[in-house]
């Protein structure tokens, strides 16, 4: 039997650590300063990103991986007999998974490829990758990997707080959210993730009470499930504090499975959001 290897890309925001010791490797975008394109993670790193996203008075943007750049990928780590199960970002919110797909029809018929439309984006994406990847390491069956795949898509809730919404409306990745354009500056809107999409969740005016709602709908969420463990995973975009300061108030609120993984928010993703994000990813075991 051949080995099951793990492939996302670079909208996981997972950690050099998680990647490493998981085995989790990461097709990435390329993010677009004027006529300078460079390689998420590879050609430019999260710090060099805000920097420049700080001085620039044009918006950059992202371009998703190419078939070619997922077939090199899948060439690399695979041999005759093997399956690679690449785990991707929402389809509504990038092209990336179809470029998977299709690199998937490209490939020798004995390499087998599962592309998985996470629905989510940045550790919402990744705990989907870390799900899939701890069911390897674990020796389970495909299939069972799979069905632990779809139980994390399926059950993950989100939530996450913007300093502005000009980002995500720039770059056309508002979604349902784009209802709330317009609303006066103080007003720092929870939003959420709906069938893969950015959609409106509260409207809550300052940010600190932005963040204290968010700890009380952690309370909502473990109420819910009285009985479960926790999965709970974190992303910032020069937010470290807050982050931190959020995963520490999780440990000693949720019955948690495992640790809080926390992921700084990278270019993929950062350029949607801007700076001064935090995210959190939930669902029941």
């Amino acid at each position: 039997m051949g080995k099951i290897h793990v492939v996302t890309d670079s909208g996981s925001d997972l950690s050099l650590e998680v990647k490493e010791r998981l085995g989790i490797h990461v097709v990435p975008l390329t993010v677009q300063f004027g006529s300078e394109i460079f390689k998420d993670g590879e050609e430019m790193s999260t710090s060099e990103f805000y920097t420049r996203l700080k001085n620039e008075i044009e918006m950059p943007s992202t371009c998703q991986p190419s078939s070619a750049d997922f077939v090199a990928m899948y060439e690399k780590i695979a041999q005759p007999g093997d399956t690679i199960i690449s785990v991707h970002m929402s389809s509504k919110m990038s092209g990336t998974y179809q470029s998977a797909v299709l690199a998937s029809t490209m490939l020798d018929s004995s390499v087998t490829v599962k592309v998985v439309d996470s629905k989510a984006a940045s550790m919402g994406l990744g705990l989907v990758a870390v799900t899939a990847a701890q069911g390897v390491q674990a020796g389970k069956e495909l299939d069972e990997i799979l069905s632990d795949v779809q139980h994390t898509i399926d059950h993950l809730q989100v939530y996450f707080v913007v300093d502005t919404l000009e980002f995500l409306k720039k770059n056309g990745r508002i979604g349902m959210a784009s209802a709330l354009v317009g609303t006066m500056l103080s007003i720092k809107p929870i939003l959420t993730l709906v069938d893969g999409e950015v959609a409106p969740f509260e409207k809550i005016r300052g940010k600190a009470k932005a963040l204290k709602r968010v700890r009380e709908l952690v309370v909502e969420f473990q109420e819910k499930f009285p009985e479960k463990k926790i999965r709970a995973a974190m992303s910032h975009a020069t937010t470290s504090e807050e982050a931190t300061q959020i995963a520490e108030a999780l440990s000693r609120i949720l019955p948690l499975e495992g640790e809080v993984l926390i992921g700084e928010i990278g270019p993929t993703i950062g350029v949607h959001t801007g700076p001064g994000v935090i995210a959190l990813f939930l669902f029941a075991m």
